[in-house]
C-alpha cells in the first residue's frame, strides 16, 4: 500500500515583467463595443425606449388625434421634436438597434474562439495551485494504492455522468480529468441569434410594415388597403394597392 506524498507548492520566481504595449485607439473602441458591459447598458436604453412607445400614444394607433389635443402645447412640442410620437421610426431607436446588434455580434467573434479552445483542447494538466484557488475544490488523504484509488475514482465520475474521463501525468502528479455538458458553452451563441432574429424581425416590421383595412361586402373585390396616417395635429387617409385582389 502507497500513500500520496505531500508536495508543495514553489513560489514563482519574481522576474521584471517587460512593459506591456499600449492598445491603439481602434483596440479599446473595438474592446468597448463587444464588452458586455456595454452590451447590457445598450439594452437598458432600447428597454426604455420600447416602454415610452408604450406610455405614449403613438401617432399610427387609432385614436391618436384625440390623445394629441388632450395634451398641453408644451408636451405637444417637446414630444413631437424628439420623436416620441413615432419612436420605433424615430433616428435614435434605430442607432440603438444597430449598435446593440453590432455589439452582440462583436461579442460572439470574440468568444467563439475562447470557447471552441477549450472545447477541442481542454486543459488536463493545470497548475496545483490554481486547482486550490478555485471555489468549488476540496482535498483528502487517502491511504489507499494509487492504481486503485484512480479507477475508483474514474468510476465515480462515470456514474456521476461524466462521458469524458482521462487520466495524465506530469512533473509526477496524476491528473484525472472529466467533463460533462460541453456543448452547454455555446449556449449564449443560441441566445445572440435569437435577439438579432428578434431585432431583424422587429426593424424589418418597422420600416416595411403596414397596417390598414379593407372593406367589403359580399360580390365585391379590391385591391386597396386604407390606412389612416397621424403627422401630429394632422391626420390623412393614405391608399395602398395590394399585388393581388
Amino acid at each position: 500500500m502507497s500513500s500520496f506524498e505531500k508536495l508543495e507548492v514553489s513560489a514563482t520566481i519574481p522576474y521584471a515583467a517587460k512593459a506591456a504595449p499600449r492598445e491603439s485607439l481602434l483596440s479599446r473602441f473595438l474592446g468597448i463595443l463587444c464588452s458586455v458591459r456595454f452590451g447590457i447598458i445598450m439594452l437598458i436604453l432600447l428597454g426604455l425606449a420600447c416602454l415610452l412607445g408604450m406610455l405614449i400614444m403613438q401617432q399610427n394607433v387609432s385614436g391618436f388625434e384625440r390623445y394629441y389635443a388632450e395634451l398641453g402645447p408644451a408636451q405637444q412640442v417637446i414630444y413631437g421634436n424628439l420623436g416620441l410620437f413615432d419612436i420605433y421610426h424615430a433616428w435614435y431607436f434605430n442607432a440603438i438597434l444597430a449598435v446593440l446588434s453590432l455589439n452582440i455580434i462583436l461579442a460572439s467573434i470574440d468568444r467563439f474562439p475562447k470557447t471552441w479552445m477549450s472545447v477541442s483542447k481542454p486543459v488536463k494538466t493545470p497548475p496545483l495551485r490554481w486547482l486550490r484557488d478555485l471555489k468549488n475544490t476540496a482535498s483528502f488523504v487517502s491511504s489507499d494504492d494509487l492504481s486503485t484509488l484512480k479507477s475508483e475514482i474514474a468510476e465515480k465520475l462515470k456514474t456521476a455522468g461524466f462521458q469524458k474521463t482521462s487520466v495524465s501525468e506530469k512533473d509526477g502528479r496524476t491528473y484525472i480529468f472529466a467533463e460533462t455538458g460541453v456543448w452547454n458553452r455555446f449556449g449564449y451563441l443560441a441566445v445572440h441569434v435569437g435577439l438579432l432574429t428578434i431585432f431583424f424581425g422587429g426593424f424589418l416590421t418597422a420600416q416595411f410594415g403596414h397596417t390598414g383595412q379593407l372593406p367589403l361586402s359580399p360580390g365585391q373585390s379590391s385591391n386597396q388597403v386604407n390606412e389612416l396616417a397621424f403627422e401630429l395635429d394632422q391626420m390623412k387617409q393614405v391608399n395602398k394597392v395590394l399585388p393581388f385582389e
